[in-house]
């Protein structure tokens, strides 16, 4: 699978999703086709429109394995390799973020809940498919993370661009933590802080 999900139309709720991107099974391709030019994403937020919920889903076997992305999990055979046959994109992650507009930019309506990952490889990544640096829409991306699952905190907590344009913007007090990967911020949202 290249691609489990993208949220291209407003306003949606998945429920108990099991997001398989790899299995190790050699793909089927056409001549002079491989695998590691398939994107291995688990599920990709969009610009726009964004009223998405997923709750009590797992994600396996997504983003690219490296030791650039081990962050989260150090295991050898976490996420997909490069191989040829049974491999995925450099660029591969769990959950990409569309960031190339000025126009369309998210608003704070991404949620998630219960939200497990197993075996995984590279877990962000902003994706400008234009290579045209720092947009509105990449500087503005935000999901709040109910039980903190995604973040790790175990409690609620909000996940926030990360790109250098956005300087101190989302640096709500002490606590937040930089993540390489999308790269992103994760706020604490309660720590009693703010």
């Amino acid at each position: 699978v290249g691609l489990s999900v993208e949220a291209l139309s407003n306003g949606f709720w998945i429920d108990d999703m099991l997001a398989v991107c790899r299995t190790n099974n050699i793909l089927a391709l056409p001549p002079d086709a491989s695998a590691n030019r398939i994107p291995g994403d688990g599920f990709g937020w969009y610009d726009t429109n964004q009223e998405h919920i997923i709750t009590s889903s797992t994600f396996r076997n997504c983003g690219y394995r490296s030791s650039e992305w081990d962050q989260y999990d150090t295991s050898p055979d976490r996420g997909c390799a490069a191989d040829s046959a049974t491999g995925c994109a450099s660029h591969s992650a769990v959950f990409t973020f569309l960031t190339h507009s000025d126009e369309h930019n998210p608003e704070v309506m991404q949620a998630t809940k219960g939200i497990s990952f197993e075996n995984c490889g590279r877990r962000f990544r902003l994706k400008d498919y234009t290579n045209g640096g720092s947009r509105v829409s990449g500087r503005l991306q935000n999901w709040v993370d109910e039980d903190g699952s995604v973040t790790g905190f175990g409690r609620k907590s909000a996940l926030v661009s990360g790109q250098v344009e956005t300087n101190m913007w989302w640096d709500a007090d002490d606590s937040v933590q930089h993540d390489e990967q999308g790269p992103l911020k994760f706020i604490d949202l309660d720590n009693g802080a703010m």
